[in-house]
């Protein structure tokens, strides 16, 4: 009898209802992300690479919709639970950093050279790093801190705790309509964007890289707020979203790559790094060059939540 195979699961979209309250938004859409991670537990466990995938990007989304309440929900209140979500992540990052490395970034590079002794010595060495990072992740979800993580986070949006260091001043913002926190919102992160956006060419690597965190900070923001403005509008717009941090990300790529090298002892002149770098080397300037298009495609999309939100 072979046992079951676990698929993953991709996150549910998040209904609001434009009068629901900004606490019951919030409340909507962090329950989401915790779902979304506790969906895709088994198949981590069963070391699926896309299982790894969606938890660390449920993961990803919950302390973005930390960070975008924060006006209404300070950091304070919810610093003890980021802590576990840091602890988690030192497990989820590593093992997700080499499925990247391994099956999208080197894949080309294992393919045109199938036979290159270095470069199949170095891919027997990251197989076996890859494998003990996935092992330390389903050690991780097995201890009782990963579950008890889980029961705070529960409890702590069922009994609103944020509620206990707020004054009655403080709490009447959460009573408001989401939808007149979401537009504002949403209008002010778009124009950090832009600001940044429109220097591109100008801008040092670090710059680079802060745009590409505004840019998914936009994203999943206008990801968790899609259901109060025009679906058409949405949906094009994320799309352009996505494929500008895609242009980005390949600096992050690159670095994370760099690391990943050190971790299995490659020498910088050996053979096989100098392919690899040299691989990612040009990848970051492909990328670079279809930035202006795909920056192009974002600007002349019309904001979805211009006209204040109108649902689909």
């Amino acid at each position: 009898m072979t046992s079951e195979i676990l698929i993953h699961v991709k996150a549910s979209p998040i209904r609001l209802a434009p009068d629901a309250s900004s606490e019951e938004a919030f409340i909507a859409i962090i329950g989401g992300c915790l779902r979304h991670a506790e969906a895709n537990r088994l198949a981590v466990q069963q070391s699926q690479i896309e299982g790894v995938h969606q938890m660390r990007v449920a993961f990803r989304r919950l302390r973005s919709g930390l960070k975008i309440f924060r006006p209404l929900i300070p950091r304070e209140a919810s610093a003890s639970l980021v802590e576990d979500l840091r602890w988690l992540n030192g497990f989820l990052g590593p093992a997700r950093d080499w499925d990247v490395f391994l099956e999208e970034g080197m894949a080309p590079v294992f393919a045109h050279f199938p036979r290159k002794r270095s470069l199949l010595l170095f891919r027997g060495r990251a197989g076996v790093l890859r494998e003990h990072h996935h092992q330390t992740l389903r050690e991780a979800l097995a201890q009782p801190r990963y579950a008890l993580m889980r029961q705070h986070f529960s409890d702590w949006l069922e009994g609103r705790a944020w509620r206990e260091g707020l004054g009655d001043e403080a709490r009447e913002p959460l009573a408001e309509p989401i939808l007149a926190f979401a537009t504002p919102l949403l209008e002010s992160d778009h124009r950090r964007v832009v600001k940044r956006g429109e220097a591109f060419a100008d801008l040092s690597a670090e710059e680079r890289h802060a745009l590409r965190i505004r840019i998914k900070e936009l994203r999943y923001a206008l990801d968790f707020f899609a259901s109060l403005y025009p679906a058409p509008a949405v949906k094009i717009t994320l799309s352009a979203l996505s494929g500008l941090q895609d242009c980005l990300g390949v600096m992050n790529d690159i670095a994370v790559a760099r690391r990943l090298l050190d971790e299995t002892g490659l020498k910088p002149l050996s053979v096989a790094r100098q392919v690899i770098e040299g691989w990612y080397g040009c990848r970051l300037d492909v990328h670079e060059r279809q930035f202006a298009e795909v920056w192009q495609r974002y600007r002349e999309g019309e904001r979805p939540w211009k006209d204040g939100g109108s649902g689909t």
